[in-house]
């Protein structure tokens, strides 16, 4: 990009996932022009993410609602921005980016909201790390990060209650827009009763509050499995119990990482946990875990990947995803973990 920047605005998603795919784009501004003010507009949800952000000199919490949002589109016109990358297609996201009025702005094609856009680049697949760059080469800044691995920069906020001292955390909910991602209760009560039989691992259960119901069902299963009195014991669901903060430190001290394609699967992946992810309808390439202790189990089957967003009548890619694969892989990234703690004592 010829032009110099004083200050960037950059318009985020909503998600947590793909708030840690914006990283590298962060870092790459932050490289490309390192004395511009970079400015992160947000949902409240996802600020604790960024807080610490070495990339980031200030984030604005972009609340929903039609008065919030000509209060924050007023002051962000006022801030005179050089740049507005918009990394969301929504119909907000996209005239919050035209109120703004920057110089340039810049986003992904969304017929006829991005009529505001001077840059526009075309998504692929999903949103992700691959079009972001997609977009920075577009308006002429190369990508210096690869990845969001390292990245993410959380001030530590322990989880205050006790914790085991080997655990495997589970994550299996999936939000109510995102059901088709799910995977099979018992399924998974089924893993975690193998992880602690054959690995020691205590299962530690994590998940927003609308998630409460699936985890209730997974212990359910698995008290069933082992037995009611060995459970009570064993199992530790903080469903809908943390902050982000907390789960992020709960994170770092894990041993292993299990659970379907979603945010809590990309902060571990981010953090650089051992990561085993479970896909079915949406495509790893484009938003599978970044890090190299990972492994994505995935059933293949001809409709995968599909972009519908509400259950299909078979859901074959993921309920013909077996335990046995999933297993197989936690076993692999556990048997790897071993060989590098003996190989740095060594």
């Amino acid at each position: 990009m010829s032009m110099e920047c004083t200050k960037i605005g950059v318009i985020h998603l909503n998600q947590i996932g793909d708030l840690l795919f914006s990283l590298p784009l962060l870092a790459s501004l932050r490289e490309r022009f390192p004395r511009a003010r970079i400015d992160s507009i947000l949902r409240p949800a996802l600020k604790d993410l960024l807080e610490d952000s070495p990339f980031v000199d200030r984030f604005i919490v972009r609340d929903q609602g039609s008065v919030p949002w000509f209060r924050l589109a007023r002051a962000l016109r006022r801030e005179r921005y050089d740049l507005v990358l918009c990394l969301s297609r929504s119909e907000g996201a996209l005239t919050l980016a035209a109120a703004i009025n920057a110089r340039v702005s810049a986003g992904f094609a969304t017929f006829p909201w991005d009529m505001c856009l001077d840059v526009k680049e075309t998504l692929e697949g999903h949103n992700s790390w691959y079009n972001n760059a997609k977009l920075l080469r577009l308006l002429e800044i190369i990508p210096s990060r690869d990845s969001y691995v390292g990245l993410l920069r959380v001030s530590d906020s322990a989880y205050r209650g006790d914790l085991p001292e080997r655990f495997v955390v589970i994550s299996p909910g999936a939000s109510k827009r995102r059901l088709i991602k799910a995977w099979d209760e018992k399924k998974f009560a089924e893993l975690m009763v193998a992880l602690r039989e054959h690995a020691s691992l205590t299962p530690v259960i994590v998940g927003g509050n609308d998630s409460r119901a699936c985890a209730a069902l997974i212990s359910s299963h698995y008290r069933e499995i082992r037995g009611f009195s060995r459970a009570s014991e064993e199992l530790l669901d903080l469903t809908g119990a943390m902050s982000l903060r907390e789960l992020c430190s709960l994170l770092t001290r894990a041993r292993l990482f299990v659970g379907i394609d979603s945010g809590v699967m990309h902060l571990s992946s981010a953090l650089d946990i051992p990561v085993v992810g479970l896909f079915g309808p949406t495509d790893p390439f484009y938003v599978g875990p970044q890090n190299t202790k990972s492994i994505v189990v995935k059933q293949e089957v001809s409709c995968s990947p599909c972009y519908i967003r509400t259950p299909c009548s078979h859901r074959e890619c993921m309920e013909n995803l077996p335990v046995s694969s999933v297993l197989d892989a936690c076993r692999t990234l556990l048997e790897n973990r071993e060989e590098e703690h003996v190989t740095r004592h060594a």
